[in-house]
């Protein structure tokens, strides 16, 4: 059975919740419209973006003025005086499964039981298992997904903000040699699919905890680039994400990002999350 409703609008839902276990978060590629790639959760004052963000459109015909580079650095290193430090990433590939509801599913005996499953993507596998290696403890990868299949299901859950806790969460790193993961209830459990295994995550809530206990705060701006080279590190040798990322690059003439540079550290993850469907959430 499919899914009633798309993926995109899970992933804005939870996203949204996430705020409950942090102080704060930030993800660098939510929404291109808004300036500087922020998203709403930082209400920073519009007069103030107005003087130091010369790009602005101010009227209806006006053009865009244009920044250099280094112009964008300074502004994210304003910008940064203004909002939290961070000190922990998410790194969250959000999975849409399949709902079956037939004794003659492939996993049926092992759940006896309509249940969720999806499928694991080998490159995406390969991008979470290599980041969270080379972030040395500043990020978490997991997989995300509903359990639950209707329409009527998201509409009662999203105004409760109850997405997060009717979700099933898996650790990336558990499901490597794994093509398939199956479930059938919110929470940390599931199976790991051909030659089945029992797989059991952190909770979210633990994840993050730990995440933002073990770490040192960084200045928004240097939380950015730190995640950038983790992401230029893991993409650079990876036997399947390596070729994957060169070809965008190559394609969108981005050969010469820098990761000390605010503005290209932005783009490394924005082309990052293009590429391999991954949302990056920065958490303080």
């Amino acid at each position: 059975m499919d899914i009633e409703f798309k993926e995109k609008t899970f992933e804005k839902y939870f996203g949204h919740e996430l705020a409950k276990f942090t102080n704060i978060s930030f993800s660098p590629d939510q929404c291109d419209e808004f300036l500087l790639g922020f998203d709403e959760a930082f209400f920073l004052p519009e007069e103030w973006l107005f003087r130091v963000a010369p790009y602005v459109r101010r009227r209806r015909r006006a053009h865009f003025t244009g920044i250099s580079k280094e112009d964008f650095d300074r502004i994210g290193k304003e910008v940064s005086r203004l909002i939290p430090p961070l000190k922990f990433n998410l790194f969250v590939q959000f999975k849409r499964p399949a709902y079956l509801i037939s004794r003659g599913a492939k996993q049926w005996d092992e759940w006896g039981q309509s249940y969720y499953r999806y499928k694991i993507t080998q490159h995406q596998q390969e991008a979470l298992e290599r980041i969270d290696k080379l972030s040395y403890g500043r990020a978490a990868t997991l997989y995300a997904s509903p359990a639950f299949w209707s329409e009527d299901d998201l509409w009662m859950h999203a105004p409760n903000q109850a997405i997060v806790e009717n979700s099933n969460i898996a650790s990336a790193g558990r499901l490597k040699g794994h093509g398939h993961y199956s479930y059938i209830s919110p929470g940390f459990t599931g199976k790991g699919h051909s030659e089945m295994v029992d797989i059991e995550s952190d909770p979210l809530q633990r994840t993050i905890n730990l995440g933002l206990e073990g770490n040192e705060e960084l200045p928004m701006n240097q939380h950015i680039k730190k995640t950038a080279g983790a992401i230029l590190a893991a993409t650079e040798g990876g036997d399947l994400t390596a070729p994957i990322f060169h070809r965008f690059r190559t394609a969108f003439g981005l050969e010469e990002l820098d990761s000390n540079s605010f503005y290209d550290a932005m783009g490394i993850i924005e082309a990052f999350s293009e590429v391999f469907s991954v949302r990056v959430y920065a958490l303080g």
